[in-house]
C-alpha cells in the first residue's frame, strides 16, 4: 500500500508540472507575441512591468496563482537590447534566456527577431506531494523560449 501511495503521488506530482510547463510555453508565446506586435519607440516601456503583468494574467487564468518569477525579452530591432522584469531575479528564480543569439532571417521583409523567456518557480504554484518522501520540487523552476520575427 506505501509504494501504491508513492507511486499515485508522483503521477500526480509530474501531471501538475507537466501542466505549468505547458502553461508557462503558452505564456511565453503570448508574450512573444505582444513584443513583436509593440512600436519599437515602445519596445523599452515593455519594462516597466507591462509584459510581466499580461504574463501573470495569461497564467493566472492557467491557475498558477503566483504567476511568473522572471520575464526576459530580447530583441534585434533597432539597437538589440535585452529587458529583464524584474530587473535583478528574485531568490530561488534562477532563470537565463537562451544562449543562443537570436536569429536574423535573409530574406525576409522583417529580419529582426524577439524572444522572450518566461519563468515559473513550481513552490508555491503546485502542491509539494512527494516532500515527506524527500523529493521536493521547492528549488525547481520552469523556463520557457519562444521566438518571433518582429512584425511592425
Amino acid at each position: 500500500m506505501p509504494a501504491f501511495l508513492i507511486i499515485m503521488l508522483a503521477i500526480i506530482q509530474i501531471s501538475l508540472i507537466y501542466v505549468v510547463s505547458e502553461q508557462t510555453a503558452y505564456a511565453s508565446r503570448y508574450a512573444a507575441k505582444i513584443a513583436s506586435e509593440t512600436p519599437q519607440a515602445a519596445l523599452p516601456a515593455l519594462n516597466t512591468g507591462a509584459l510581466k503583468t499580461s504574463v501573470d494574467n495569461v497564467l493566472m487564468v492557467g491557475e498558477i496563482p503566483l504567476g511568473s518569477c522572471r520575464v526576459v525579452l530580447e530583441h534585434n530591432v533597432g539597437a538589440a537590447a535585452t529587458i529583464n522584469d524584474p530587473v535583478v531575479a528574485v531568490a530561488g528564480c534562477d532563470c537565463d534566456p537562451p544562449v543562443t543569439s537570436l536569429p536574423v532571417v535573409t530574406g525576409a521583409v522583417n529580419t529582426e527577431s524577439v524572444r522572450t523567456t518566461v519563468c515559473v518557480a513550481l513552490d508555491g504554484n503546485i502542491p509539494d506531494f512527494l516532500d515527506s518522501f524527500g523529493f521536493s520540487i521547492e528549488d525547481y523552476v520552469v523556463e520557457q523560449s519562444t521566438t518571433y520575427l518582429y512584425e511592425l
